[in-house]
């Protein structure tokens, strides 16, 4: 089941400290301030467009915050701004007015030419976040159908809007006006999940009794929404309990993609659930359609004790998925120098290639880094590095398309990469089945000669041509980039 969008409200944390525009600031947009105080701060130099590092702007953020109607008109009017501006997630900002329930809000941006039927970058649309944000306005769903909305559309899995408002209805308002619109509590989705199985989803007991009053059944479907929990909150073991034994669900059911409940309960692990659904017969065995098992999900993360329970109920620590990952090669990619550190101790093998030709250092070298200096020790990059090194891979080893770190690192556009692979002993000059050497390659992409110029000093060749015998400088001369810039090749000769 794809995954449903929360409530603005909760998806803002990220985002909502240290930001030095006061406009960024969640605490100014809480107090409700007036247009004087709005226009007082933009005239102190305060930015009323320009966003910060996860997209959120000034006008998004005072929506969700809920400021004055008539200040956020005013902001959207801003240079800057407007309906067609893309914020978090590609979201407009009709996106997060229908979650806020205002509806002269929602007319105006509606009236400003905001496109009702805009899908953002999750593929969410306006009316369907409408409904998963909880919003209680039946006037903002008027205005949408009045806009063009079809009240019987369809979104993720079939799912229509009584659908997925429904977790956050729990008097029912919301589903009494949609069955005026066409829509009924005994509608099902695509994978046949009913209202009920939807409302599994916060684990609101009491709203699911209602809805089971009204014959409204649930299904296995269920166990995997209770799953989803929200960003603010895990439903715990006495939802899963009820789901199971009060109402007699299949703790052994798959989902539409073939996965076990273990699959989805593993992004959050907890010890005491998963040890549950062990005990009643989930199959930690189990790979969805795309060859991923709980153990592989798990490896991605942070906890290895999860790691080690579901090694003790399977023992499936190399099975590779489809793209030829092994818990090992999540567990590298993402997961915690712990978690590499138990699967090597199970027996991981450290050699095995995915389906590329990639071993564990093409994986290593594309994992985050500390942001800043780490000493060794809170360090997972060197920490990876120590472990991988001790397991007996040669980390500057090409890869099987003969790429280096060198070709990763030019892919990233980071410097700091480009001297790791000099440190560690890579060969600059190594040419991957196409002839493509580190410098070809940042030649082609290159926006500026510093990296260039930097390979150079490493040692990269200037005269080794690609299969289709071009030369580094050849592939510079066609960048736009360094064209539009004006950059003087004449290093590269």
């Amino acid at each position: 089941m794809k995954k449903l969008f929360l409530p603005a409200f909760l998806l803002l944390g990220v985002y909502a400290n240290a930001q030095t525009s006061t406009l960024l600031s969640h605490d100014f947009w809480k107090s409700k301030p007036n247009l004087e105080a709005v226009k007082a701060e933009i005239q102190k130099g305060n930015s009323p467009s320009q966003p910060n590092a996860g997209s959120w702007d000034p006008v998004a953020i005072a929506i969700v915050n809920q400021a004055p109607t008539d200040v956020v008109k005013f902001m959207v009017e801003q240079e800057g701004n407007g309906v067609t501006k893309k914020t978090h997630h590609s979201r407009s900002y009709l996106h997060w007015a229908v979650g806020t329930g205002n509806q002269e809000l929602v007319d105006y941006l509606i009236a400003k030419g905001s496109d009702v039927k805009y899908q953002d970058s999750h593929g969410s649309a306006i009316a369907a976040s409408a409904a998963t944000s909880g919003n209680k306005n039946t006037g903002v769903y008027e205005s949408l159908f009045k806009a063009g909305v079809d009240p019987k559309a369809t979104y993720d899995d079939g799912a229509n809007l009584m659908l997925l408002a429904i977790a956050l209805d729990e008097d029912l308002k919301i589903a009494e006006y949609l069955e005026t619109k066409g829509l009924s509590l005994k509608d099902t989705d695509s994978n046949g999940a009913t209202a009920t199985d939807y409302a599994a989803r916060y684990g609101n007991i009491a709203l699911m009794e209602k809805l089971m009053s009204k014959g409204i059944k649930p299904t296995d479907n269920a166990l995997f929404f209770a799953a989803m929990g929200s960003r603010g909150k895990s439903n715990g073991l006495d939802t899963y309990q009820y789901l199971v034994e009060k109402l007699g669900l299949n703790p052994k059911a798959t989902n539409k993609d073939g996965a076990s409940i273990l699959n989805s309960l593993v992004r959050r692990p907890n010890v005491e659930i998963i040890t549950y659904f062990l005990d009643k017969g989930a199959d930690a065995s189990k790979a969805d359609k795309d060859g991923n098992t709980a153990l592989m999900l798990a490896s991605a993360g942070r906890d290895a004790k999860i790691v080690e329970l579901l090694l003790s109920k399977a023992n499936n620590i190399n099975v590779q998925n489809d793209k030829g990952e092994t818990a090992l090669t999540r567990a590298i990619a993402t997961g915690s120098p712990a978690v590499v550190e138990t699967l090597l101790s199970k027996g991981a093998d450290a050699k095995l290639l995915d389906k590329d030709g990639n071993n564990l250092a093409f994986y290593w070298f594309n994992s985050p880094r500390p942001a800043g200096p780490a000493k060794p020790e809170e360090d997972p990059f060197a920490a990876k590095l120590a472990l991988l090194k001790k397991a007996g891979v040669d980390v500057i080893a090409p890869q099987t398309d003969g790429s280096s770190l060198f070709h990763i690192a030019v892919s990233q556009e980071d410097e700091a990469l480009i001297q790791k692979a000099a440190e560690l002993g890579a060969n600059i000059n190594a040419q991957n089945k196409e002839g493509m050497t580190a410098l070809h390659k940042a030649a082609l992409t290159a926006k500026n000669d510093k990296v260039l110029k930097g390979l150079i000093a490493l040692g990269a060749k200037k005269d080794l041509k690609t299969e289709f015998d071009e030369t580094a400088y050849d592939l510079a001369a066609e960048n736009d980039f360094l064209k539009n810039n004006n950059v003087s090749l004449d290093f590269l000769k």
